[in-house]
């Protein structure tokens, strides 16, 4: 059987592979996490409109981790070290709110916000650089999202 492996991946195509590994190595979320963060970009970068809507957060948080996220938004409380976020009961509603502000928050300002609320059980961080992104206009030249946690595993100089 001949297969075909003349891939060719542009320079572009390989930086945002590369994005998509060292986010996923910092989020300790295995090497499948890597296609499928890749999944939830390639997704990003195809929709046609200029800020993601509900379901297309949802979409990415089902493409970032297609088990754990099926049935979209969290219905479970989270905690992410000894921060417990808030109660899952209020992130339907808290995330209606945070797309409607879409148009009047900066992208900063709208990651801080979905991080804050957590909406997925998890991915919420490949999720967040994920949409990130997709409002700095940096699909296709990924920059970091701030650091606003002081994340030791996100160092200055160290790519993330």
């Amino acid at each position: 059987m001949k297969t075909d492996l003349n891939v060719r991946l542009s320079d572009e195509q390989l930086v945002i592979v590369r994005f998509c590994a060292v986010e996923c190595e910092l989020q300790r979320s295995g090497e499948r996490s890597v296609f499928n963060m890749m999944q939830a970009w390639t997704y990003a970068q195809g929709r046609c409109h200029e800020h993601p809507t509900e379901d297309d957060i949802v979409a990415i948080g089902a493409l970032v981790e297609p088990t754990k996220n099926m049935g979209g938004y969290r219905k479970t409380g989270v905690r992410v070290g000894s921060d417990v976020k808030p109660s899952w009961q209020l992130v339907p509603a808290e995330m209606t709110d945070l797309v409607e502000a879409t148009t009047t928050l900066g992208p900063d300002e709208w990651f801080f916000a979905f991080e804050t609320i957590h909406p997925f059980v998890d991915g919420n961080g490949r999720s967040g650089a994920t949409l990130y992104n997709w409002l700095a206009g940096t699909l296709n030249a990924p920059t970091w999202p701030p650091n606003f946690w002081n994340d030791q595993r996100r160092r200055p100089g160290d790519g993330a």
